[in-house]
């Protein structure tokens, strides 16, 4: 067997999950030509081949499966050596980490936030709240945490929990609504939701296609307004689990709606993998979510 270059195995997995090599050499950043190409040369190197190409895509041979099984065996591998090394230096971290997301999780980052702090002195964490999704190839934000997969190919990601959301009102809205509330007739009860631009958020298009609901007769431009408006009085709205159960004088018309659960994604610059800074962040809110599913979340 010739040398291999590694970075070659990378093309073939792209050319694996894509199943075109136009798809993979898109997310590579290259032209199918010079894919072809590092695909011929890979192929040359390990003896066999790897890849049946056809017009209408490419399917890995059987021992293209297992080389494409092993390189992402090797990819593992060295996140987790790079993660030991960022680990041995982490305490040594200092400097300025952005995150970059949405507002409910941006709150659940702030109220979790301050034992960090007495770990990393040095290292100060902006939490940088948008609906618009910061560019992490121009170093808009180090770290993005996002209910959705990004497709950049140059960032490392990984998933570290899944958001779920309920149906909540205040007590006293529980008590005016009860037999309503018990058997889920929704038509005189009172709704919390977004504004109209927001309309088409996957909670509030949820809301509004309950059977025989009324649109939300107070509507917010943000999450934490429905949270406010509910806590209030004001009616019932759709909050994410971990929020009602912290505020205990919420009750759950609906504790959990599986239609809006949320698989979260933690991605970062894969230039930024050795960062101690970066990787004291990235360690810190991969335990939070730890926590958050074991006490249930």
């Amino acid at each position: 067997m010739k040398h291999l270059n590694w970075d070659d195995l990378r093309l073939l997995s792209l050319i694996a999950q894509e199943g075109t090599l136009r798809g993979a050499a898109r997310k590579a950043g290259l032209s199918p030509a010079t894919l072809s190409r590092r695909l011929d040369q890979l192929e040359d190197a390990v003896g066999q081949k790897l890849v049946e190409r056809f017009q209408s895509g490419c399917i890995p041979t059987a021992f293209g499966a297992d080389v494409f099984a092993l390189a992402e065996q090797m990819g593992d591998i060295a996140l987790e050596v790079e993660h030991a090394r960022a680990q041995q230096n982490a305490h040594g971290a200092s400097g300025v980490v952005r995150i970059n997301t949405d507002e409910w999780l941006s709150y659940f980052l702030t109220t979790r936030f301050a034992p960090f702090h007495d770990a990393y002195p040095d290292v100060e964490v902006e939490i940088v709240t948008s609906h618009r999704p910061y560019n992490l190839a121009r170093r808009e934000a180090d770290i993005a945490i996002r209910p959705y997969r990004p497709e950049q190919l140059d960032l490392v990601t990984r998933q570290i929990g899944t958001l779920s959301f309920g149906l909540y009102c205040s007590r006293d809205v529980a008590t005016r609504h009860a037999a309503a509330l018990a058997r889920r007739d929704w038509t005189d009860v009172p709704f919390v939701g977004f504004d109209e631009p927001r309309a088409e958020f996957h909670s509030d298009r949820w809301l509004r296609a309950l059977p025989g609901a009324r649109a939300p007769w107070m509507r917010c431009s943000y999450g934490l307004g429905i949270l406010d408006g509910v806590a209030h009085g004001a009616g019932l709205g759709v909050l994410a689990t971990f929020l009602a159960v912290e505020a205990h004088d919420l009750v759950a018309a609906l504790p959990h709606i599986p239609e809006l659960d949320q698989d979260i994604w933690l991605s970062m610059h894969s230039g930024l993998r050795t960062s101690a800074r970066v990787r004291a962040v990235v360690d810190f809110v991969g335990q939070l979510f730890a926590q958050y599913r074991e006490n249930g979340g």
